[in-house]
């Protein structure tokens, strides 16, 4: 792979220092939407060679590299200095920080601008424009407004606290299964939880509090209620997103991270899909041949 700044100096092109142990063994690497940077490096050269199979989302699309600068009074400046490029040419970067929108401060994305094709090993076609894109797509749901505030808020770890205290008795992580009775459940939690508000919740509730009438209480808490409605609809559109999440967050109360880990190998669908592949060298060498 390569990095390619302004400064010529600061062009590099990287390659192995070792023979290869193994060319033959089937590789599936798992990429989705937060697999950034390094992990975006290996994928891609991997794929530019076609030496593996890459399955799951699209990726993150940080492809900028950075070096530290001391500054007075023991501090430093991070200065991005040049992009990744992975063995096909392809530039992983994503966002364009150079053309930044100083008045919105909106961040425009390269892919925004079109992509460019390029060739790997075999002749297979792939793309630049930001992150990797797999050769084989895990279909999920698309992820919604309404569901990332959910996911950045507390909601989801207060309802695994609140989960594992009621239910105390000691659970089997072969027999765990998060159903649909208690994913009801949680999004009635999500009417009484006060750590997930949507902005329409937030405006809303603002002025209320802002209006001078007294006679307006009956007619917020109807809206109120209806907002909270609305809310529940949206995240339900996520329901196989967020199920993950409850189902991580609740089996580490009971066994911790390395449960998670035993759990998600038999029962993620990216990994059950990439065990399935690695178990059809047909399907996986059709994959790959480009034809």
């Amino acid at each position: 792979m390569s990095t390619k700044a302004k400064i010529k100096k600061w062009s590099n092109t990287y390659t192995s220092k070792n023979d290869p142990l193994d060319l033959e063994i089937p590789i599936v690497v798992l990429i989705n939407e937060r697999s950034a940077s390094a992990s975006e490096i290996v994928s891609g050269s991997l794929q530019d060679y076609d030496r593996a199979v890459i399955m799951g989302k699209r990726s993150f699309g940080k492809g900028l590299v950075q070096r530290y600068r001391e500054l007075t009074y023991g501090t430093q400046l991070k200065l991005t200095i040049s992009k990744y490029y992975t063995p096909s040419g392809r530039c992983i970067q994503e966002l364009d920080y150079e053309n930044r929108d100083l008045e919105t401060g909106k961040i425009p994305k390269f892919s925004d601008k079109g992509i460019n094709a390029f060739k790997t090993a075999n002749g297979r076609t792939v793309y630049d424009g930001g992150g990797v894109m797999p050769d084989v797509e895990i279909k999920t749901s698309k992820k919604n407004e309404t569901t990332d505030a959910l996911i950045k808020s507390r909601a989801i770890f207060n309802f695994a606290t609140d989960y594992y205290y009621n239910n105390l008795t000691s659970k089997s992580l072969e027999d765990f299964k998060f159903s649909n009775k208690e994913f009801n459940r949680f999004t009635e939690f999500l009417k009484v939880d006060t750590t997930f508000t949507t902005v329409q919740e937030s405006l809303f509730k603002k002025a209320f509090l802002a209006s001078k009438e007294n006679n307006v209480s009956l007619e917020y808490r109807k809206i109120k209620e209806k907002l909270a409605d609305d809310k529940i609809k949206e995240i339900s559109k996520n329901k196989d997103i967020i199920t993950a999440l409850l189902e991580a967050e609740i089996l580490e109360r009971y066994f911790y991270k390395e449960g998670v880990y035993k759990y998600n190998l038999k029962n993620d669908e990216a990994i059950s899909q990439a065990v399935a592949l690695l178990n059809n060298p047909t399907q996986y060498t059709e994959i790959l041949s480009g034809k």
